[in-house]
């Protein structure tokens, strides 16, 4: 159907009457009777799901979609033929710190009633229990991900958002709902820190079309606090679209936000920014009263979500829950989140929280700068290991392409033939910006054990300061080598002491080809993208060839990286003699530590730098439970009982996580109200601690004196 968007606004009626003049105004019914009519013809049957937002804390949250709402959404469905309708959704990373937080159970705590308003019964579904593999394509950030059978079946697939702002995007509407089809629950962990959340929603959309979504804006959930404490406005409207993307570009006109201010819906909307035909019906005007999160709130949550543990940590400590509905896992959750979710949405619209919060996102922000680079310089073991998707289409590539690798680099060694090699065998040369350099070192293996343990086209994974990435094959031989691939390489900054002035870590893509023969076996690579801008060019040859009963490793290439404007500066200043020496150093050390990967590999032993993420069939350790963990195992058995001094200093007093009073027969667990603890000395400091720098925060924005 043609793009259309429907804004349904009346102050004078109520949310029934809105959805069904928004489904009218939007063509609805008329755009979805085909594919009911098909499905019923081919099968004899049609099956909807309709995906709502789930991420209220409160049983009236304006941050959930209305349960009645989407019931009525369901009748409509029926009536137009539907025979088997649903609503779904998964669960998400607050249910690894909170109770009641599957999705039978949320849905019924925020009032989904298993019938419709009509008297149908339907089902509240958990899109992560039927999940498969075989959605998405091999090279995109999505590849180990498995899919819901039943939604990717689903002859309509529907987005019912909330209309609320949000400290991580500016505002969460449908596409931001989407993301609850996704199975892992950690969601923040998979979809946020290690992937680039746009292509995330943008490769769904791609596996699995939306066919029509709406935006619940009856009453809606304003304020500087987003999510975390969702403040209600009365806005009276439903807006009803064929397209998601479209139905979030209005729904941000609406907020008088910049829809691209999202880094989640920014990539989807690029994509039907110039939809054919597009028809928005309906006033745009922003909603009277509305309050958005300041930029620099939105800029520093970004810049704090790079510090994932303490992006991790503060998360639950931010957020308003209804206690009695959805209690704290944890005990230090459970203080922390008493003694500061307040402060960090106080204000009328949450705007002395803000100020103060992004103050604290700054900070930590600038933490895991110094961090970074302190792990880049010294300790390179205890950074994150890069999981980088491939980021571009493999199919895209051509043979000319890969065939014309070979012929463009084999002349450019012979631009090294007269430059003496160094003491460490490293022969280089400036050639219009770049370096050209090789090196070579015979590895006392045979040549034919020496192949066999270090496969060539994974050569690049085994050179220094390799951080991370992603290799698909695209052509093998008869005996299953590969001999074509695409490949994105992530390095630590190079050199690593850039790291110390705003270096930033080498992102290239490549394609690369292999030739194999009895003694000598070869793999070339061409740089063909730079995500971030951090390389001009990349190319290389690496050779493996028998000699004698040892093998000998010759690495050829041409780098060209981007300098930070400091060490560009620098460069600038030089000497010819100081930048030749520093340029020696450096490739001396790629080389030399190489090479020693290459024989550490050859003996079996990895040579990855880095810390792995947690698989996705696994959960990591919230940081409140390692510090949990930690306490218990360094209390002196026999001695003092440090959990108890920490528990007692926190106000906590004896005990330990609450477990439940009663689980009853629908898996809700129940607790008995404590109440708020009394604060111990250090609660005591924090609370006047805070209050001072809350205050500042007051003064310095110009709303007290």
């Amino acid at each position: 159907m043609p793009g259309v968007v429907a804004i349904a606004h009346d102050g004078k009626t109520d949310g029934a009457v809105l959805l069904d003049r928004a489904l009218s105004l939007s063509g609805f019914r008329e755009a979805m009777a085909p594919r009911i009519a098909q499905a019923l013809a081919e099968r004899g049957a049609c099956s909807a799901i309709v995906v709502p937002a789930l991420d209220g804390f409160a049983a009236d949250s304006p941050a959930r979609t209305n349960p009645r709402l989407v019931e009525q959404l369901l009748d409509v469905l029926l009536d137009l033929g539907v025979t088997d309708v649903a609503v779904g959704s998964t669960r998400a990373t607050a249910a690894l710190w909170l109770e009641n937080r599957d999705v039978f159970v949320a849905a019924d705590l925020l009032g989904y009633r298993y019938e419709t308003p009509a008297g149908w019964p339907y089902d509240v579904i958990d899109l992560s229990e039927d999940a498969e593999p075989g959605a998405f394509p091999s090279w995109g950030p999505l590849a180990d991900t498995d899919l819901s059978r039943a939604w990717r079946d689903a002859d309509l697939r529907l987005v019912f958002s909330a209309n609320r702002t949000d400290d991580d995007d500016g505002y969460a509407l449908t596409l931001s709902t989407l993301l609850s089809v996704l199975p892992r629950t950690d969601k923040d962990y998979h979809y946020r820190y290690r992937l680039d959340v746009g292509d995330v929603v943008a490769q769904l959309l791609a596996a699995a079309p939306v066919h029509f979504a709406l935006i619940d804006a009856v009453v809606s959930g304003h304020g500087q606090a987003g999510g975390r404490r969702p403040i209600p406005l009365a806005t009276d409207t439903v807006i009803a679209a064929s397209d998601p993307a479209l139905a979030d570009y209005v729904g941000a006109l609406k907020m008088g936000l910049d829809p691209f201010v999202s880094a989640l819906a920014a990539t989807s909307l690029r994509a039907v920014r110039s939809t054919p035909d597009l028809a928005i019906l309906g006033s745009v005007d922003v909603y009277p009263g509305w309050v958005n999160p300041a930029p620099a709130l939105v800029a520093s949550t970004a810049v704090r979500r790079g510090f994932v543990t303490a992006d991790r940590a503060i998360r639950p400590v931010l957020q308003h829950v209804d206690r009695e509905l959805f209690p704290f896992r944890h005990p230090a959750n459970d203080w922390l989140n008493r003694s500061l979710a307040d402060v960090a949405s106080a204000g009328p619209t949450g705007e002395e929280g803000a100020a103060l919060l992004s103050l604290v996102n700054l900070a930590a922000g600038e933490l895991e700068k110094v961090g970074e680079a302190w792990g880049v310089v010294a300790a390179k073991d205890l950074l994150r290991q890069s999981d980088a998707p491939l980021n571009i289409d493999p199919d895209a590539v051509t043979g000319a392409q890969y065939d014309a690798i070979a012929g463009e680099l084999l002349p450019q060694t012979e631009l090294l033939r007269g430059v003496a090699a160094d003491s460490g065998g490293v022969r280089w040369r400036f050639d219009d910006g770049a370096v050209l350099f090789d090196g070579a070192r015979r590895i006392p293996l045979p040549f034919e054990a020496f192949t066999d343990a270090v496969p060539i086209h994974r050569t690049i994974q085994f050179m220094n300061d390799y951080a991370g990435g992603r290799a698909l094959a695209t052509a093998r031989d008869d005996t299953g080598r590969v001999t074509r691939q695409v490949e994105r390489n992530l390095y630590l900054p190079q050199p690593n002491y850039t790291a110390l002035g705003g270096g930033v870590t080498i992102d290239v893509t490549k394609i690369e080809t292999m030739d194999y023969g009895p003694r000598r076996q070869r793999m070339f690579w061409k740089t063909v993208r730079s995500e971030n801008g951090s390389a001009i060019a990349d190319d290389g040859i690496v050779t493996f060839e028998a000699l004698g009963d040892d093998t000998l490793v010759t690495i050829w290439g041409r780098q060209h990286f981007a300098l930070p404007p400091l060490w560009a500066a620098i460069d600038s200043q030089i000497t010819a003699d100081m930048k030749a020496a520093l340029v020696t150093e450096a490739y001396g050390r790629f080389f030399q530590r190489t090479f020693a990967n290459l024989e550490a590999v050859a003996e079996g032993r990895d040579v990855r730098i880095g810390r792995p993420w947690t698989e996705a069939s696994q959960a990591e350790a919230l940081p409140v439970e390692r510090v949990a963990d930690a306490v218990r195992r360094f209390t002196p058995e026999g001695g003092f009982d440090l959990s108890a001094m920490v528990k007692r200093v926190l106000g906590k007093g004896p005990g330990a996580t609450p477990e439940p009073v009663k689980i009853d027969s629908d898996g809700f667990r129940h607790f008995q109200s404590s109440g708020p603890p009394e604060p111990g000395p250090v609660g005591q400091a924090l609370t006047v601690l805070l209050s001072d720098l809350r205050h500042a925060a007051r003064v310095d924005s110009g709303g007290e004196r």
